[in-house]
């Protein structure tokens, strides 16, 4: 039987159509089903993937749900939602790869790093070996033609663990496009952005040269928290908190075969920042810091800067009798021979400081910085806290409201300028003003100036060196000093208002330094000393000191006061400072005893050995105290003669001054003859005093206590006058004025002033 042409022509078309049909419909399953299948013969990791298209008529790939593991590990290291690209199978024909699109939506990476090794070690070491196999030369061949009209990647996730830190960070919503990538262009021009999970974001563009290597990237970081450099602190610093937030807008210009040729522009803010010791307790803080770069051109040695700022700098400074609390952050350095750490030669680049040093490094070791500018410094509301912990007792200082701020700064100029005030302790003020030539340091000018500054906050350091501490006294300080070719002129004014020293501490002070005496010989009748001390002097010469040489004038000049002719008066007064400064009786005293007689022939002896000396004598006791005391007395002497005597006497001795003293306030049989005195006036629940106070009227008491103070005045004006041989003209003897006050005197006493007419 004979077969029909169209007939078989039909047969073949249909055959043929089922072969297109079936490798269309079978080719991706298929290739699906080989990939998984030698996924590790052919690339050491087992892939899986969800679904995968091949659409052989349009000539595009879509790969949904792809899944690579880790090396002998049911572990993740790469996933994607889904792949998808397109060739151009015409321009493929005619010898150019044309990828139209290669997009990744949902990309997940996880890097894990060991030491010096990563998960990915052994895909870098199976797709770069080198063949070693011998090959006849080649010849040169044409380059390979491709062109990838667009690269896109989204929400994409990247996470990155240290496993000898046990520190994660992750990279979310990952993005990044790239337009064109063309076989005969270098240009390489790529967007990305992404977020931390620790906080913060970034966005980068970069263009690359890929034949010379050049670049432009625009980099904007916005709120990164450094929290999440921590764990790579722990090799430099030994802290409980590291945080701030770091934002940026940069553009920056290089390239990678020269690292020293880059060129930057823009600004960079830290806020927020804060470091705590392993106590939690804060050493440095800042509320922002601020630099604003013009031009940064490393090779070309340009640095100019704008505005540099810093709002609210905090800086607590501890100083202990070995280290301070700074030195205690720094993480000792390994010294012993069995030493395996990081080498100073060798770069650690597991931990991207030691990578960051080591950058700077290279880039600046052929470079000195001999050409800036900057706008002006300023810093703002800044607080320094200082802390002495090597005396016996702490010294605190606290300087509150820092304020500094320079002029414009140029290493071309003549003079750089910067002015600085502050609170100190809440009560002096601080001023200052600094300018120098930046290409001579041996030429410029500081002035300054300290105002009301307590002297008692320094007590620590004076009771620990000379054995005194300051009661009371402001200090007002005042420097100018020039600078010229490195020859010092300096004037200083020093002036204390008001200054007090306490007694020698017993048991305290390295120095044996008459301070108190020296004092009290330098200050005027006001309580002041006023010093001036010129300086002059070589600072180019290494043992000359300015402040040495200031405190050595200081120092001569008291130990001058103490050992002038004064130092004789001193000694010829005897006593101490209270027999001069006070002449204390008892209540009802009319006499005196040698308690009062030694602090008057102190007195008398000043006014003697010192002409110009004038002495004011103010009697200071309680009123009220008197009259009680001398109620309670005269009724006792009533109750003595009428009660107590057998036979009365015309006047009381010693004998009988003493029993009348030794009878008590709450005596029973005093008490009764005392309420047998009113009758019929019932006064049993009146305290003792108060019905002595009662019988003989206040009128009474005032006149009798008048007349004991003026008995006193009179004791002591005729003892200096006519015992000491003074002039009357030169002493003067009141009671004071301020009899409330008085009224809380524990006994009578005369406070002695001595003065100076002008």
């Amino acid at each position: 039987m004979r077969i029909k042409p169209v007939k078989i022509l039909t047969l073949f078309l249909m055959f043929f159509a089922v072969l297109i049909l079936a490798i269309f419909f079978g080719i991706s399953p298929l290739a699906k089903y080989q990939i998984e299948k030698n996924s590790v013969e052919w690339t050491g990791r087992k892939i899986t993937m969800d679904h995968l298209f091949i659409n052989l008529w349009r000539w595009d790939v879509t790969v949904k749900g792809l899944k690579v593991y880790e090396q002998k590990s049911s572990k993740q290291f790469f996933s994607a939602d889904e792949i998808y690209t397109d060739i151009s199978i015409l321009k493929a024909i005619g010898g150019e790869y044309q990828v139209n699109t290669f997009r990744v939506e949902g990309p997940k990476l996880m890097i894990e790093q060991n030491g010096n090794k990563f998960n990915f070690d052994d895909l870098v070491t199976r797709f770069t070996a080198s063949d070693t196999t011998q090959k006849e030369p080649e010849q040169p061949s044409e380059p390979t033609k491709y062109r990838i009209e667009r690269i896109e990647i989204t929400n994409g996730t990247i996470t990155y663990k240290d496993m000898l830190l046990k520190n994660e960070l992750v990279m979310q919503l990952f993005k990044m496009g790239c337009p064109l990538l063309v076989w005969n262009s270098p240009l390489l021009n790529a967007a990305t952005e992404f977020s931390l999970n620790t906080g913060g974001k970034a966005e980068a563009n970069i263009l690359l040269n890929l034949d010379s290597l050049s670049y432009t990237l625009n980099a904007n970081v916005e709120k990164l928290n450094l929290q999440m450099l921590v764990p790579y602190l722990k090799d430099y610093v030994v802290t409980s908190y590291v945080g701030g937030l770091l934002s940026s807008k940069l553009l920056i210009k290089g390239d990678f075969d020269v690292p020293e040729a880059v060129a930057v522009k823009g600004n960079i803010e830290l806020s927020d920042f804060r470091i705590d010791d392993k106590d939690k307790a804060t050493v440095a803080s800042w509320k922002n810091f601020a630099i604003a770069v013009d031009s940064l051109d490393v090779a070309g040695n340009i640095y100019d800067f704008g505005e540099i700022s810093m709002q609210d700098p905090y800086l607590l400074f501890e100083y202990y009798d070995k280290s301070d609390n700074f030195t205690n952050l720094m993480v000792p350095a390994q010294t012993t021979s069995t030493d395996t750490t990081t080498s100073a030669d060798q770069v650690d680049y597991s931990n991207p400081f030691t990578i960051m040093a080591d950058y700077i490094k290279e880039i600046s070791k052929d470079y000195i910085i001999s050409n800036y500018t900057a706008r002006d410094v300023q810093i703002h509301n800044g607080h320094i806290v200082y802390k002495d912990y090597t005396l016996e007792d702490k010294f605190v200082y606290d300087l509150e409201n820092l304020e500094m701020q320079s002029g414009p700064i140029s290493s071309k100029s003549d003079s750089i300028s910067f002015d600085m005030s502050c609170m100190a302790n809440r009560s002096g003020k601080l001023k200052a003003h600094l300018s120098f030539d930046p290409r001579d340091y041996m030429n410029m000018s500081v002035n300054y100036s300290i105002d009301n500054m307590r002297i008692s906050d320094f007590n620590p350091y004076s009771k620990f060196y000379v054995a005194h501490a300051f009661v009371e006294g402001l200090l007002f300080y005042y420097s100018t000093n020039t600078i010229s070719n490195g020859q010092l002129k300096s004037t200083n004014v020093m002036s204390i208002k008001k200054i007090e020293v306490s007694r020698r501490i017993k048991g305290m002070g390295l120095m044996d330094v008459p301070l108190r005496l020296a004092i009290a010989i330098l200050r005027d009748r006001k309580g002041n000393i006023d010093l001036d001390i010129p300086v002059e002097g070589n600072l180019k010469d290494p043992t000359y000191k300015v402040g040495k040489v200031i405190w050595q004038i200081v120092k001569n000049l008291i130990v001058k006061a103490a050992t002038a002719p004064f130092d004789l008066l001193a000694k010829a007064f005897g006593g101490n400072e209270d027999d001069i400064k006070y002449i204390r009786f008892d209540y009802l005293q009319k006499q005196f005893d040698n308690r009062q007689l030694k602090s008057l022939d102190l007195v008398g002896r000043a006014l003697t050995e010192k002409p110009e000396l004038k002495a004011k004598l103010v009697q200071v006791a309680s009123r009220e105290s008197e009259k009680e005391l001398l109620a309670l007395f005269l009724a006792k002497g009533m109750y003595y003669k009428k009660a107590i005597l057998k036979t009365p006497k015309d006047s009381l001795d010693a004998k009988d001054l003493e029993a009348i003293s030794g009878i008590s306030n709450k005596d029973t049989l005093f008490n009764t003859w005392l309420n047998q005195m009113f009758l019929p006036e019932d006064v049993s629940g009146m305290p003792s005093q108060l019905k002595c106070r009662k019988m003989f009227g206040e009128q009474v008491l005032d006149q009798e206590v008048n007349n004991l103070f003026a008995i006193r005045n009179r004791l002591i004006l005729n003892y200096l006058v006519n015992e000491k041989k003074l002039d009357p003209s030169r002493i003067t003897i009141t009671n004071t004025t301020d009899e409330k006050s008085a009224e809380f005197e524990s006994t009578p006493r005369y406070t002695v002033e001595f003065h100076v007419d002008e």
